[in-house]
């Protein structure tokens, strides 16, 4: 008599909170830590690092702003230019990686559209506050950055096939992370 064991796949694994694993389970509540955490230095950073009124600007045109600080001569510029660029990017990277984990039964492209619509909402809110620049370039750049975290998940499920494997995997990501974001959020005044 042969036992089959329940199935551990990606796809049709039927974890549930009875049915993990005590490792499992502390790595479900390390990735909602984590994320919480992320979702609190991201508003800081976003929304509650600058004064209200202290800025307000609007640009629609697709790319001027990242072509402008591309082809720019101006060191200084460069320099910011690299900043807001890569920041934009990396800032929305976790958002697009814990998406699909949190939320497994939604697709990669419901996944993109939550990140895009969170950009958006960051401009708006933004603009409407005078908080920072509203700006298409950096909805572009934080979608962009959403996939590919989206991707780099989408990589570790290829790879690790079950999703214990994952949970476990992306919990150790977040407490490599948890570190990292402490100190962005309470030994550094975030100045942009």
């Amino acid at each position: 008599m042969e036992l089959q064991s329940k199935p551990d796949t990606v796809r049709d694994e039927p974890l549930t909170w009875r049915t993990m694993t005590l490792l499992v389970k502390i790595g479900t509540v390390v990735i909602w830590v984590a994320f919480v955490l992320y979702l609190v230095f991201l508003l800081k950073l976003l929304l509650f690092s600058r004064a209200l009124g202290s800025e307000r600007s609007l640009n629609l045109i697709p790319f001027a702003t990242i072509s402008n600080y591309l082809f720019s001569d101006s060191a200084g510029v460069k320099r910011v230019a690299i900043g807001n660029i890569l920041g934009n990017v990396v800032a929305f990277v976790p958002l697009g990686a814990f998406l699909p984990l949190l939320r497994r039964r939604i697709g990669m492209w419901s996944n993109l559209l939550i990140v895009v619509c969170a950009s958006v909402s960051v401009e708006l809110v933004q603009g409407i506050f005078g908080v920072g620049a509203s700006d298409i370039d950096d909805v572009i750049l934080n979608t962009l950055g959403g996939l590919v975290g989206i991707l780099f998940f989408t990589l570790l499920r290829v790879l690790l096939r079950r999703w214990s494997r994952l949970i476990i995997v992306m919990a150790v990501l977040s407490l490599l992370a948890v570190p990292i974001l402490s100190y962005l959020l309470f030994a550094i005044r975030l100045r942009m």
